[in-house]
């Protein structure tokens, strides 16, 4: 399987450039109930019907300020979902380089050490040590001193590290496939869920928006010539 290499510097810019959104929303939502309590004193100097329409009028305001904060909160949720996929990216991305770490050592593993050779070497070696056939019946032939086991012993221990770093980045890549399918699934699931959490808050912010607009223009209506006479009266 080829693992494409973690690169979470994109999906950390997103972020961070969705932190600085959602910051500009907190401050235009603080302003704006700033900027009411101005308007409603405002109404309060006012004499009839013009106070009445602009108090009408700022609780279509606020009312749409609170519309545009059920907005913020979908972006905070889209927001939080793309952290939890940064989380996962990261896992992998640690994962990966254990993999690395575990090749190298693979390498060096499957590497001979000077000296020792490799477990064939040690074995025929072995044998050049034993007498032969013609040479036992010789009476006076010295008997062969032991062959040294250290090569042997040592290719060996080669071998069970090698097969050890085997084992052990067989491990790695099973764990890691699984780290990258669960990755993939993660990434749709914040993209669908955490995104359409923001969209449908968008929607209801605009549908919310557009009533409130025209309750406040039916309001307004109050302040025409014709109808502002016949309140009077």
């Amino acid at each position: 399987m080829v693992h494409r290499p973690a690169d979470s510097r994109l999906l950390s810019n997103l972020l961070q450039q969705e932190k600085e959104y959602s910051k500009q929303l907190a401050q235009v939502i603080e302003s704006s109930n700033a900027s009411l309590a101005s308007f409603a004193a405002y109404a309060a100097a006012s004499s009839p019907p013009t106070s009445h329409v602009i108090m009408a009028v700022a609780g279509s305001l606020a009312a749409a300020d609170e519309s545009l904060r059920r907005y913020a909160t979908g972006v905070d949720e889209w927001r939080e979902a793309m952290r939890s996929l940064k989380d996962a990216e990261e896992e992998v991305g640690n994962i990966m380089r254990d993999r690395e770490i575990l090749v190298t050592r693979l390498i060096k593993a499957s590497k001979p050490k000077n000296g020792s050779g490799s477990i064939r070497d040690s074995l025929l070696s072995g044998l050049q040590h034993f007498p032969s056939s013609s040479s036992l019946s010789v009476g006076n032939a010295e008997t062969p001193s032991p062959t040294p086991s250290r090569p042997l012993s040592a290719s060996f221990s080669s071998s069970t590290k090698l097969a050890a770093a085997q084992s052990e980045l067989q491990a790695c890549e099973a764990h890691l496939a699984a780290k990258e399918r669960e990755l993939e699934a993660k990434r749709n699931s914040a993209i669908r869920d955490g995104l359409g959490t923001r969209i449908r808050a968008m929607i209801d912010c605009g549908w919310a928006w557009h009533e409130l607009g025209k309750g406040a223009l039916q309001s307004l209506d109050e302040l025409k010539p014709g109808n502002l006479y016949g309140a009077i009266l």
